[in-house]
């Protein structure tokens, strides 16, 4: 990996008498701070802002080696025991600059990250939130929902996202629930443990992308038991992450040259069908769309457990993306939010147990059970109740310090919607 990175970086910057430089950061600071300062480099020169890259990238490394002790190097975490980190793009400015579509032109370079992530991650986007995914009660096949998207520079925009169109007066066609996000986060995985593989292209463009064993798949979502009628629902789930489309409303956003977006989760999806050791198989090469490429390859991810896929409960996942930032962010404070406020949060679709307050604390209750057998990926435990507020009922939620877990009994297919 370590070769990789400094190849990748004296490619660009054509200064070959800084590899020792380079290489001395590369071991003082660690792959993943030199990778995510390279990352910056590439796209301050992508915006036309960087004249001199091997210049820039030093300034970048220096500061960052600045703030080391004299003679401190980076202690690396042990395997297992990665400290969870949110990466944010620097504005908004950026975020939503990176939803530009580049063509694919010129002949690709097809290969892996430089520093992959780590086997047990799955890395979840930061700008995929709760927002973008509905129960499977929802019946709408299109709606419109407010969406935040934060920033590294402490920005929130509040942006219209229509689900289930690809643009405004498209015909609708389906919104991705909370199953859809399961198995959007174990084709992740599947990613990950695949080495994090990646086209680039002259043109600036770039696409992640990974072979789906539909029987691989249903294990990474932790099916114990799964027949041919489970493996054909799961395969169409994969195609509806492609066809379910998203369209991000920017026009109060004052981007030049670009007032809205279109985009699926995932690109391409191609099948194909054969046996493996007398049993039918299907295999699916599957490519990520260009909004979510980019932020993995940018390490604009949140870092989570391979069990965030085995979650059962559609409301236990959606409030896990929900709350599991903010918890981060809080670093072990507690955060508090009425059923009522939290309910909107998470836009869920409309049901009668909404205006009635027991009924809210016996739903959100039975889905608080299985979050608190949930940790993130250094270990903590996320502690979920529901507490008694002055008007409504509350979830109360916090993390924990690093303690052993239980387990989840696994899913079977069975109890995954048809």
């Amino acid at each position: 990996m370590t070769s990789y990175l400094i190849d990748d970086i004296l490619e660009l910057t054509k200064d070959l008498k800084s590899r020792a430089f380079f290489e001395k950061a590369l071991r003082d600071l660690g792959e993943p701070v030199v990778a995510e300062e390279f990352g910056e480099l590439k796209y301050q020169m992508q915006v036309g802002s960087v004249q001199h890259p091997a210049k820039y990238l030093t300034s970048l490394l220096k500061k960052r080696l600045d703030k080391l002790s004299p003679g401190k190097q980076k202690q690396l975490p042990q395997a297992g025991q990665e400290k969870i980190k949110t990466y944010f793009e620097d504005t908004q400015l950026t975020l939503f600059a990176n939803f530009r579509p580049v063509k694919q032109e010129g002949e690709v370079d097809q290969g892996v990250m430089a520093v992959p992530y780590g086997k047990e991650i799955i890395p979840w986007a930061t700008f995929i939130s709760s927002s973008f995914f509905t129960l499977s009660t929802n019946k709408a096949k299109s709606d419109r929902v407010l969406a935040k998207f934060r920033s590294m520079d402490g920005a929130v925009s509040v942006v219209p996202l229509l689900r289930g169109r690809i643009k405004p007066g498209d015909r609708e066609r389906g919104i991705p629930t909370a199953e859809h996000a399961k198995v959007l986060s174990a084709i992740e995985s599947l990613w990950v443990q695949q080495g994090c593989q990646r086209n680039k292209y002259p043109s600036g463009a770039v696409s992640c992308f990974c072979y789906v064993s539909i029987r691989e798949l249903a294990k990474a979502l932790n099916w114990k038991s799964f027949g041919g009628k489970d493996l054909t629902w799961l395969t169409s789930m994969v195609y509806d992450l492609k066809t379910m489309p998203y369209y991000l409303d920017l026009s109060a956003m004052n981007l030049k040259g670009i007032h809205g977006y279109g985009f699926s989760l995932l690109g391409d999806v191609e099948l194909a069908e054969g046996k493996k050791r007398g049993q039918p198989e299907t295999v699916l090469k599957v490519n990520f769309s260009t909004p979510l490429s980019v932020q993995l390859l940018e390490r604009h991810t949140v870092g989570r457990p391979k069990e965030l896929a085995h979650i059962h409960s559609e409301l236990a996942f959606l409030i896990r993306l929900f709350i599991e930032p903010i918890l981060i962010s809080l670093d072990g404070e507690e955060y508090n939010k009425t059923l009522t406020d939290l309910i909107k949060e998470l836009s869920l679709p409309a049901a009668g147990w909404h205006s009635h307050k027991g009924k809210r604390k016996q739903i959100f209750e039975k889905a608080v059970k299985e979050l608190n057998v949930q940790r993130t990926l250094d270990g903590r435990p996320i502690k979920v109740s529901i507490e008694k507020g002055l008007y409504d009922w509350m979830l109360t939620a916090k993390l924990g310090g690093a303690e052993k877990c239980l387990e989840l009994q696994p899913a079977g297919p069975a109890e995954q919607p048809k």
